[in-house]
């Protein structure tokens, strides 16, 4: 079974990312996966709006920090061509010239909300959660995340998110502007499906060209690399410190 499969519906997308485990982490063939799913769509002129959805219970806990494919290199070359991976994934999502919404249930963590905030909206259920764990693992927010949380919620609850690990709720999430609507538990994707099809009733060619002009006012993935190769650097030289999980805060 894939991890990702590509559902269209009229005008309408849904791609469902399930590892079938292991927390829907994100690990190299996941990222490949999505990416590949991404390149299919951004091709389809007759998808106006993408839904990406992760399982039932949960959206991704992140960086897979298991993943042999990932980590298990002598040359940090390799180590930074795989972990760029993330970065390309996250890119790919944003720059699809269809409308985005991300679908969370349960826990979006890590590189899983990066994948998130890449998206151009978030639907969160009532049990969701956004979480940034990674400042306090030793390591920086990469794939382009930092920008893009600093731009939804501003710096200084961008630094509080990063330097506290705050667990943002899903209705502290929507007061910061991380969630652009809230669901019932078990009802994220028919509210991003609904989010979706209004968005997708607009006349098509005016729908992207005022999604691409709009990022273009915000578009910080120039730096995306450098947050990646920081991730990396502070990996090598501290790598313990990546796989202990912090003490949680909750807003």
């Amino acid at each position: 079974m894939s991890m990702v499969s590509i559902e269209r519906d009229g005008g309408v997308a849904i791609v469902r990312y399930d590892r079938g485990g292991k927390a829907n982490a994100l690990n190299l063939a996941a990222m490949d996966a999505l990416i590949e799913a991404a390149t299919e769509l951004a091709r389809d002129d007759h998808i106006r709006a993408v839904v990406l959805t992760g399982t039932s219970a949960l959206f991704s806990a992140g960086i897979d920090l298991k993943d042999p494919a990932l980590w298990g290199h002598d040359d940090p070359l390799i180590t930074q061509r795989a972990l760029a991976r993330g970065e390309i994934l996250c890119r790919a999502w944003t720059e699809l010239p269809q409308v985005t919404v991300a679908a969370i249930e349960g826990a979006a963590v890590g590189g899983g909300a990066v994948l998130a905030l890449a998206c151009d909206w978030r639907v969160l259920a009532d049990n969701a959660l956004l979480r940034f764990p990674e400042v306090r693992l030793g390591l920086p927010l990469a794939w382009g995340g930092l920008p893009r949380l600093a731009a939804l919620v501003g710096p200084a609850r961008a630094k509080r998110a990063l330097f506290t690990d705050l667990t943002l709720h899903a209705d502290t999430a929507q007061t910061w502007g991380l969630a652009d609507a809230l669901a019932p538990q078990g009802d994220a994707l028919a509210a991003a499906l609904s989010l979706a099809r209004e968005a997708a009733a607009c006349p098509p060619l005016a729908l992207r060209l005022s999604k691409r002009a709009i990022d273009a006012q915000f578009d910080a993935s120039h730096l995306a690399h450098a947050q990646t190769d920081q991730f990396l650097l502070c990996h090598l030289l501290s790598p313990a410190t990546a796989v202990s999980t912090p003490p949680q805060r909750s807003a």
